[in-house]
């Protein structure tokens, strides 16, 4: 039996090819904070990134110059990763099962996957794989209702469909921070930072972003189009470029939080 919510097993199986072409990345400030906290050689330092999905944070992290390990549960989505990054070594494994010896790791990232499996468990098991004094990173994208009145629009019609799936924004996921088991393990309050990570995009990415969504990639096809349909009246209503000729700005808000291992 899977242990990963079965939105996220059937979603991101069906969807990994739109999840490579609209997922954004993350902005540069963001991994600045990350290196800072290393001393150099950066090299020197492995970095463990679970629930790597295709390798978007894998690949910046290896651009920096870390010593990085992939681990992502989906088959479809490890093999993208695999195809972007041959050379980085890319596991199957979760995070109640990270297939990497106790206290191996200089840190862990987590990049826009914590919400799917956050309880003490797992933070028990990323315990386990950090060095002491090792960093464990948080890292949300989310598209900005408060800079984007678009954005709000399209939002407001996609998050209708979420259901029981997790999702960042509702802040449960601070909650197994919360718990003493979490305070014996890890030095809190999490510190967090928030960054603007606005990205240049075409006619065709909204749409194909919102179906990289899990919750949105198990719909039915008949669902899929009137949502489409919905979508794309909303980017007329806005006068947004009718093609994918001419890019225009999609505004993201990230959010960075992290602590370190006691």
């Amino acid at each position: 039996m899977s242990v990963l919510h079965p939105t996220a097993l059937r979603g991101f199986q069906n969807q990994a090819s739109a999840y490579v072409k609209a997922r954004p990345s993350y902005p540069s400030a963001a991994l600045d904070v990350i290196c800072s906290l290393f001393s150099n050689p950066l090299s020197s330092k492995k970095i463990l990134d679970l629930g790597a999905g295709t390798g978007i944070m894998t690949k910046l992290l290896v651009e920096r110059g870390f010593d990085v390990t992939a681990v992502e549960p989906v088959d479809g989505m490890r093999e993208k990763l695999s195809q972007e990054l041959p050379e980085v070594t890319a596991l199957e494994g979760n995070s109640y099962s990270i297939p990497v010896k106790s206290e191996s790791q200089d840190a862990v990232v987590l990049a826009q996957c914590f919400h799917w499996f956050d309880n003490i468990k797992s933070l028990q098991e990323i315990h386990r794989v950090l060095k002491p004094g090792g960093y464990l990173f948080l890292i949300w994208n989310m598209e900005s209702r408060e800079r984007c009145e678009w954005l709000a629009k399209l939002r407001d019609l996609y998050e209708q469909y979420e259901k029981s799936a997790p999702q960042y924004r509702h802040g449960r996921w601070k909650n197994a921070f919360e718990t003493d088991e979490a305070k014996s393990l890890y030095r809190l309050p999490l510190e967090h930072q928030q960054f603007a990570n606005d990205t240049l995009v075409v006619r065709s990415t909204p749409w194909t972003r919102i179906l990289s969504k899990s919750y949105i990639a198990v719909l039915d096809k008949e669902e899929q189009e009137c949502l489409r349909q919905k979508v794309e009246k909303v980017l007329d209503d806005y006068h947004l470029p009718k093609d994918d000729s001419e890019p225009f700005i999609l505004r993201h808000d990230t959010d960075l939080y992290y602590c370190q291992k006691i």
